[in-house]
């Protein structure tokens, strides 16, 4: 993933803006491979916030890798700098996959000649092709992010090679999340189960702590699997809760070097997930392992795939999904998802991974 920004002046230059989110940079992964696949002769520069980079890592779609690094230094300073590299690598035609004003200022001063957007949050004036954001009766209509980011290939005339999300690793990546694991006394020959209970997007989305160690109950005595709880640095006093409050034994992955990048691996080596509608769900889906989606402020329309093994469980509410961080009432929308009501869920999804039928 790294290359010169600066490449021979007969080759086309490329650059994408890649989102800021995990889960919306899994969902773009098809996007960077049909820039890939359908100009193999450009050279390709992805702008990556550092703290998804490492969603990218082993990636192969990518000449060069710009990383935002906002906490490094000023976040003027460090915006001009990315600007600069930009101007410096004559980049023929952008993607901007954000729907930020930034994003789109920071092509514009690069000097990207043609800069393809959705134009929206004030910055079609910073935008050479500024997309009409897919609406219905007069509203904006909820999009597959996979479907909206493909959207930008087609308005730049690039046609996308498929849907499918991907997320490649190494064997020297899985051998070092099998030693991690095994350090913590994961038994390679038994069935791993995650659980994700993260919330980056804000506390609306979470399902309280109590259900998860329920739930990590049912499926340790339902199918004899070891559990084990993944999420970032922000989480830790829920997973501790988690841990602590089930009569079970669940194994904590915090704070074990498992990073974005090596949990693809981990994921890739269980036999189920169930999170949150968070980042780490769609690092399931890609991987084709069954997934388990606990929703509820946030429309499904958004993230929801038409993958069998991608499960949503969620309730109509009278005041949902309001995609608001913070829930400004009961936040029934959760409260009232019960851990049977996963369970079940999960035994659907591993049913039909066990080649044994939807239900």
């Amino acid at each position: 993933m790294t290359g010169r920004f600066v490449p021979p002046d007969s080759q086309e230059r490329i650059c994408l803006r890649a989102p800021n989110w995990v889960g919306d940079v899994v969902m773009a992964t098809p996007t960077f491979r049909a820039v890939r696949q359908r100009r193999p002769d450009a050279h390709v520069t992805v702008v990556v916030h550092e703290r998804v980079e490492a969603v990218l890592r082993g990636t192969p779609w990518f000449d060069a890798v710009l990383t935002y690094r906002p906490s490094s230094r000023s976040l003027l300073g460090e915006f001009r700098r990315c600007a600069r590299a930009l101007k410096a690598g004559r980049q023929d035609l952008g993607l901007i996959l954000p729907n930020s004003f930034s994003s789109a200022l920071m092509f514009r001063m690069g000097g990207v000649a043609r800069r393809v957007g959705y134009g929206r949050d004030l910055r079609s004036a910073l935008l050479t092709d500024a997309v009409p954001r897919p609406s219905e009766g007069g509203r904006f209509k909820p999009t597959y992010m996979v479907d909206y980011y493909l959207g930008l290939c087609e308005a730049a005339g690039i046609e996308p090679a498929g849907r499918d999300m991907e997320l490649p690793f190494s064997e020297a990546d899985a051998a070092h999340a099998d030693e991690i694991l095994r350090s913590q006394g994961v038994d390679p020959g038994r069935d791993l189960f995650l659980l994700h209970p993260g919330a980056g997007f804000g506390p609306s989305k979470r399902w309280p702590s109590e259900r998860f160690s329920r739930l990590a109950e049912h499926l340790a005595d339902c199918y004899g699997a070891q559990v084990a709880v993944v999420a970032g640095p922000s989480e830790r006093r829920t997973v501790a809760r988690i841990v602590d409050g089930a009569r079970a034994e669940v194994t904590d992955l915090m704070d074990r070097g498992v990073d974005l990048h090596l949990l693809k691996c981990v994921v890739a080596r269980s036999k189920l997930l169930v999170t949150t509608d968070s980042g780490p769900r769609h690092y399931g889906v890609a991987l084709g392992v069954p997934t388990v989606c606990v929703m509820g402020p946030t429309h499904p329309g958004y993230s929801t795939s038409e993958e069998p093994h991608d499960r949503v469980v969620r309730l109509d509410v009278d005041c949902g999904p309001c995609q608001k961080k913070r829930c400004p009432r009961d936040h029934r929308c959760m409260a009232d998802i019960t851990a049977e009501m996963v369970l079940e869920a999960c035994a659907a999804a591993l049913s039909d991974a066990a080649g044994g039928g939807t239900s």
